[in-house]
This record gives structure tokens, sequence and C-alpha cells, in this order.
């Protein structure tokens, strides 16, 4: 998710980019601060699932980390119980 987020944001902030400086290469766009709205829109939208994706991946590694310090401190490699 965080991937495909980072991809979304990159294209949709280059298309506003294009839409903001030279809108006469992007063909086809009745509305050109409507569109360059949206674009900046669809990035934010973007970067902000981006940033609860990297929360949700920092969340689950720490989780992990603390699994295998308590495993550690009671002799057990695996998880598993005497």
């Amino acid at each position: 998710c965080a991937f495909y987020s980072v991809t979304g944001l990159i294209f949709t902030a280059w298309v506003g980019i294009m839409l903001q400086t030279q809108p006469f290469f992007i063909a086809g766009i009745d509305d050109y601060d409507k569109a360059k709205t949206s674009a900046f829109g669809a990035a934010a939208m973007f970067f902000f699932t981006f940033a609860v994706s990297m929360v949700g991946i920092w969340t689950d590694s720490s989780k992990e980390d603390a699994v295998a310090t308590a495993d550690g401190a009671n002799g057990t490699s695996n998880g598993e119980t005497e």
C-alpha cells in the first residue's frame, strides 16, 4: 500500500505541476483550475495514505520487536514454552 501511495503521489503531483505550469501540454481539459485542484487534492490523499501505511508498518514492527524481546527474556527462541 505504501509503494502504491508513493507512486500515486508522484504521478498526481506531476499532473498538478504540469497543469499549473504548462497546461497546453494536456489536451481535453475544459477547466484547468478545477483539474489542478483535483490533482493536488488526489496527491494529498495519496500522501495521507502513505503516512497511515508507514504508521501501520512501524506499529507492526514495534510489536514484533516486543514479542522477540519477550521470547528472548524467557529463554525460548521461537515462542514455545517449556
